[in-house]
C-alpha cells in the first residue's frame, strides 16, 4: 500500500465536519480542486470510496467514517509530534500529557509541577531530559476516550465504584488515595438523623434540591442517586456545576444540598456537615494510563532514544504523582 499523505486525511476530516467540499475548502483555506485532489489521492491509496456526494452536500461513506475516526487519531499524533519536538528543541524537556478531572487536578497538579521542578534538569555535561507537563482538565468520559486514543499518557480520575467496571481493557488504573464523602445541607434544614452505623437518613431530604455535576456520568452523583433511591425517592436536581466553592455558597444560602469530598469540605457555620461511613461511600482517586505505560518495561529490539526519553519522563511523573499524593493516603 502507498504511504498515506496526511493532507488527504485533513481534507476528509474537514468534509465530515463541514458537510460539503466547498465548506471544507473554505475552512481549510484551500481551493475546491485542491480538496478534491487530496480526497482522490486518499481514495486511490486506500482503494475505497470515502465520500458520498449529493446535491445537498458531501459526507463520508461507511468506510469513510472509519477513516475519519482513525484519521483524527493520526492527525492528533502528528500535531503532538510537532509540539514534542519543539519542546525538546527549545527546552530539552519531554512533554508528558496528563489529564485530570478538575476537582482532583486543582489539588494535585500544582504540587506535581512543584515536585518536578525539584528534579535536576539538562546540563551540557549530563544530557538527561526532564519531564514537562501538558495538562488537560476535562470530564471523566472525555479523558478516558483521549487515553484510549493515545492523546493522553496519564489521567487522574475518580471512581466510587469499588469494582471499577468502567475501566476499558486497554487501560490500567492504580489507586492513589481515597476521600471520605460528606453530606452537606443548609443549617436551616435542621440536623439530619443518623443511624447506629453513622448513615444519614436520606429520606429527610426528599423535598430538597440537589447540586449535581455538569458531567452526566459523575461518580458522586451516582452515589447520591443510589442512596436516594434506597430511601424511596429520586433526587431532584436543582443545579449543575463543578465548582465546589460555588456549590458550598449555594448550600449556605439554602438553595441546595450536596455530597462534597473531603478535599473541598466547607467550614461555613451556615452548613451542616454529616460524614458518610467509608463502607457506604467514598471517592477513590486513580492514576489511569494505557496498559503498556505503567506495566513492566520491555526491552526494545533496538535502542530508540526518543522512546527511552519518553519512558523516562513518564516514570518521573508517575513517581512524583505518588509522592505528592502520599500525604492523603
Amino acid at each position: 500500500m502507498e504511504v498515506l499523505d496526511t493532507r488527504g486525511l485533513v481534507a476528509l476530516r474537514a468534509v465530515a465536519d463541514s458537510g460539503s467540499v466547498a465548506a471544507a475548502a473554505s475552512a481549510l483555506g484551500w481551493s475546491q480542486p485542491t480538496v478534491n485532489h487530496h480526497l482522490g489521492n486518499l481514495e486511490r491509496s486506500l482503494g475505497a470510496t470515502l465520500v458520498e456526494r449529493t446535491p445537498r452536500g458531501s459526507h463520508p461513506t461507511t468506510v469513510g467514517a472509519l477513516v475519519v475516526t482513525r484519521g483524527v487519531e493520526i492527525l492528533g499524533l502528528c500535531d503532538r509530534l510537532v509540539d514534542e519536538v519543539g519542546l525538546w528543541r527549545d527546552s530539552q524537556a519531554v512533554p508528558v500529557k496528563i489529564g485530570a478531572v478538575p476537582t482532583v487536578g486543582a489539588r494535585v497538579i500544582p504540587k506535581l509541577h512543584h515536585e518536578l521542578q525539584k528534579r535536576p534538569r539538562w546540563h551540557q555535561d549530563s544530557p538527561g531530559l526532564g519531564a514537562a507537563l501538558d495538562v488537560t482538565m476535562d470530564e471523566h468520559a472525555k479523558l478516558v476516550s483521549r487515553l484510549e486514543a493515545g492523546d493522553l499518557d496519564l489521567a487522574l480520575l475518580v471512581s466510587t465504584d469499588v469494582d471499577k467496571v468502567w475501566i476499558p481493557p486497554s487501560l490500567t488504573a492504580e489507586h492513589l488515595y481515597s476521600e471520605r464523602l460528606f453530606l452537606c445541607v443548609p443549617a436551616s434544614v435542621g440536623p439530619i438523623p443518623v443511624d447506629a452505623h453513622g448513615m444519614p437518613d436520606f429520606a429527610a431530604l426528599v423535598t430538597q434540591s440537589w447540586a449535581f455535576s455538569i458531567d452526566p456520568g459523575d461518580a458522586i452523583d451516582e452515589v447520591i442517586r443510589a442512596l436516594c433511591l434506597a430511601a424511596g425517592f429520586e433526587p431532584r436536581v436543582g443545579m449543575r456545576m463543578d465548582d465546589y466553592a460555588a456549590i458550598n455558597r449555594m448550600i449556605a444560602a439554602g438553595l441546595a444540598v450536596a455530597m462534597i469530598p473531603e478535599s473541598s469540605l466547607p467550614s461555613d457555620p451556615e452548613i451542616d456537615v454529616v460524614p458518610l461511613p467509608l463502607t457506604a461511600a467514598r471517592r477513590d482517586v486513580l492514576l489511569v494510563s494505557r496498559a503498556r505505560v505503567l506495566g513492566p518495561s520491555r526491552r526494545p529490539a533496538r535502542h530508540d532514544p526518543i522512546a527511552a526519553a519518553h519512558s523516562a519522563a513518564l516514570a518521573e511523573v508517575d513517581a512524583d504523582v505518588r509522592t505528592v499524593t502520599a500525604v492523603w493516603r
